[in-house]
Order: C-alpha cells, then structure tokens, then sequence
C-alpha cells in the first residue's frame, strides 16, 4: 500500500471511529445553547471533543498501543479496573447503547412507527456481523463507511446553512456558552474513546508496514490531523446549525435534532438523506465498541474460558435492553459521571506524554489533585 493512502485511509478511520452518536447531537445542543455565541461554544468542544481525544492518541501512540503499560502507571490495580469501567462506560452500558437509540430516531423518518425493541435487535445484529470479522475493521471504516457518512454530511450542512440566518450574540452569554462546550466535549467520550480506539489502528499500520516502528509515529501523526480536521470541520458546521435553528430546535429532544434540521432544510428529501447520515456514523462507533468491550470480556474477565462470538453475543444482549432506556435516560446516567472523571483523565493524559517525551514521573498525585478539585468546585463556586 502506498504511504500517501495509507495515511488518508487510517486518518478517515480514526474520524469515523470518533465520529459516533453522541458526536451528532452534542454539537447541536451547543449552537442552540450557545445565545448566539457559537463562535466560543465551538472552540470550547473542539477543546475537549477534538484536541483532547487526539492527545489521547498521541499518548497510547508514544506507549505503543500497550494500554497494561498505559495504565499501569497508576498502579497495578488501574490495569484491570480502570479499563473495566471505561469500557463498560463506552460498551454496553452506555455508548453503544445510545449508538442504537440516535440511529433509531433518524431511522424513525423512513419507517414511522418502527419501536425502539425492534430496531435494537435488528441493530445488534447488523453489528455482531460487521464486528465478527475484526481484521476487516479499519479497511470498512476507512474506505466504504466513512465516505458515505461524510457524503451525507455535506448535503445537509450545504441545505442546512443556506437555509436561514445566524442570530446576534448576547453579550451576558458568552462565557456560559464557551463552558457548556467544554461538557458537551466530555459527553461524546472521546478521550476515553482513544485509550482503546488507538489499538486497532497501531495494529492496522503495523501489518501494512511490516513492523517498520521507526516509521509508525509519522504516518500516525499524519493521519490524526487528517481525522482530528474532518472532526473539527463537522462539529463547526453542526455548531452552526444549532445556533441558526435555535428557537425553533427549543422543544426538540436531543436525538431529534439533527433530523428536524435536514427536514426543515431540505424537505421531502431530508428522510433518507438523514437516516443515512446517522446509522452510519452510529454503525462506526458501534462495530469497534462492541469490539473493544468483546475482547476485554473474553480476555480479561473470562480468562479465554469464552469464544469470540460468545463474548461478543453476551455485550450486545446487555445493550439491547441497555438501549431501551432512550437517549435522555442513557444522558442522565452518564452526564454526572464524565463530569467529574474527564478533568483527571485530561491531566492522565498530559502527564503519560510528558512522561514518554522528557521523562516526567509524578503522575498519581496531580490525578488525584485534579479529581478532588472537581468534586469540591460546586463547593468552591459558592464562596
């Protein structure tokens, strides 16, 4: 493979691996939040849903896509646990599952009526099929399901932005609206996202470069910008989308909005155009979370006692009724919980590439200065 497309490939799989659910909806919800501000509401997101995730794959990249030695550094029982829960956090019980109930909203335009029961069966099966076949990851992200997601994309941004006009900030506004970005960053989960996410990709690079490290951070790096770009492109446009149907996107449920965009820019054309757009960039993000969380089941928790498809049957019934509890149930869960851990992973990450590229050693203690900070700022904010 030539190095040039080995890089535009990787770098369409990185986005589309990033590119998920959550990444539809929470750029939506900071232009409609955003009191006309959408200029700082989109620099806040792009804080903590594009730069800090890429960190994060800058880090696993310096520490070759090894997340024992990763993690290890927090102490022998961080190896099992903090992975445990980070993977159940993006698995089964939570972002795999709000995978299925976002793609189920845009399906909903197609087929009306059609329950959330069955669309989530027919999901988790489509997924165990595209996942059963791990060597084919990358390849399907990068090249088949990443440009029609993108394809989709450009046709309601294009309709979408031409539609109506951007409203006048409010002045009072503006530091709410750059903050609320900065949660909306935490609530795709991207960081966590590329602690694992990274895995296949070094993997991916590694079989088609014969081993060749010396090469691998380069093309790595190169391919980041590429899916960090796309990643940045998409959630400017969205941001601007929210922000110019603002008052009417007001009574919209979260998972609704991007489909009520397309329809009141694009019409009678906006259903297909829609569930496209959706099931694919949820499909993406599913196929390597079950995946990931499949693995850590088989390996880590069944000790090898399980086959594949056992382990990857296992993940999808417990999102399947996972999933029942909606979008806004699955939100209510996982909100109060990135809240508090994302500014701790934040300074994990930060450390773990200072530790790799000038030798700093202090880790556990910032982590816990940073976590303790958090809980005690609704505190703090009162004095």
């Amino acid at each position: 493979m030539k190095k040039n497309r080995l890089v535009i490939s990787t770098g369409l799989a990185l986005f589309s691996m990033f590119f998920g659910s959550g990444n539809l909806v929470f750029p939506l919800v900071v232009g409609k939040t955003s009191q006309g501000h959408f200029n700082l509401g989109a620099l806040g997101i792009f804080l903590t849903g594009v730069l800090v995730p890429f960190l994060g794959v800058l880090a696993m990249c310096l520490f070759n896509g090894c997340t024992k030695t990763f993690f290890g550094r927090m102490g022998r029982p961080a190896v099992f646990w903090f992975p445990l829960i980070a993977l159940s956090l993006m698995g089964p019980f939570g972002v795999l599952a709000r995978c299925i109930t976002v793609a189920h909203a845009a399906f909903k335009l197609l087929v009306p009526g059609t329950s959330l029961w069955v669309f989530s069966i027919a999901s988790c099966l489509a997924i165990f099929c595209c996942t059963i076949q791990k060597s084919r990851i990358v390849p399907i992200l990068g090249t088949i399901l990443t440009p029609i997601l993108l394809v989709a994309l450009a046709c309601i941004a294009i309709f979408g932005l031409s539609s109506t006009n951007l409203p006048p900030p409010i002045d009072a506004e503006a530091w709410g609206s750059f903050k609320n970005g900065i949660f909306q960053g935490y609530q795709t989960m991207d960081l966590l996202a590329a602690f694992f996410f990274s895995v296949f990709v070094i993997r991916h690079l590694r079989e088609k470069q014969e081993g060749q490290k010396t090469a691998l951070l380069p093309v790595f790096f190169k391919a980041s910008l590429i899916g960090a770009g796309l990643l940045s492109v998409i959630y400017y446009v969205l941001v601007l989308l929210g922000a110019m149907y603002a008052t009417e996107l007001a009574q919209i449920l979260p998972e609704d909005m991007l489909a009520y965009v397309a329809q009141r820019s694009i019409g009678p054309l906006a259903a297909p155009i829609v569930c496209c757009a959706v099931v694919f960039a949820c499909l993406t993000t599913s196929i390597v979370l079950a995946s990931l969380f499949a693995d850590f089941l088989k390996k880590e928790i069944a000790k090898e006692k399980i086959s594949n498809w056992a382990a990857l049957t296992i993940t999808l019934i417990i999102t399947l009724f996972i999933s029942t509890l909606e979008f806004s149930g699955i939100a209510r869960i996982l909100g109060p919980i990135l809240e508090v851990i994302y500014p701790a992973l934040i300074v994990l990450t930060v450390l773990s590439i200072l530790h790799k590229l000038w030798g700093w050693t202090s880790l556990r203690t910032p982590i816990f200065i940073a976590f303790i900070l958090k809980l005690a700022s609704p505190w703090l904010a009162r004095l």
